[in-house]
């Protein structure tokens, strides 16, 4: 099965074309907050070298907002035009080991914080001020963090071919929110 991985939660956003568990091709760019355009042209330089795409994994986050539905249409996007099923993977399943605890800025002075037990989630994200995440961590076992938080920990990015063999996890392409939305009411 020849699949498209699109993984925009950070900083570094990433994108693979795998089938089985060989990478095809594997693409990393700059993925700031708010400006999801080297996603499209990291797309528009791999997808038409691959006609052939039987599916589309989306990494779902948690993550910046404006990436994660930018990646989640133009997965929807690709996956819709070329009549593939599209699915969505929690990001956090991204990293290599099969046991790990992850922490993440979720801004406004909080965290998340999740543990990966053999692969797998073992419980919801959670969203907690950051001596609470660091009293969470396990000893023996990889912390990886998607920006510079703690020095015990190693700051990495999701890998979309990782996404791809855990893709037995995946289900509707909807974005993981760690908070409600904010509004900000017009002052007039």
């Amino acid at each position: 099965m020849k699949s498209l991985i699109i993984e925009c939660s950070s900083a570094i956003g990433s994108l693979a074309i795998t089938e089985g568990t060989t990478v095809l091709d594997k693409r990393l760019f700059e993925n700031p907050r708010g400006r999801g355009g080297a996603l499209f042209s990291a797309l528009e330089t791999t997808v038409p070298d691959h006609p052939d795409l039987d599916a589309v994994l989306v990494g779902t986050g948690p993550g910046s907002y404006n990436s994660l539905r930018s990646s989640i249409a133009a997965a929807w996007g690709i996956a819709r035009a070329r009549g593939v099923p599209l699915r969505g993977i929690c990001s956090l399943l991204g990293y290599e080991p099969a046991d790990y605890d992850i922490i993440g800025d979720a801004r406004a002075g909080q965290w998340f914080f999740a543990s990966v037990r053999s692969g797998s989630l073992a419980a919801p994200v959670e969203l907690m001020p950051p001596s609470a995440a660091t009293a969470r961590l396990s000893s023996g076992i990889p912390v990886f963090s998607t920006s510079p938080l703690l020095e015990s920990a190693t700051t990495a990015h999701p890998d979309p071919a990782i996404l791809s063999l855990r893709s037995s996890q995946a289900g509707p392409a909807d974005p993981v929110y760690l908070k409600p939305p904010h509004i900000t009411t017009p002052t007039r």
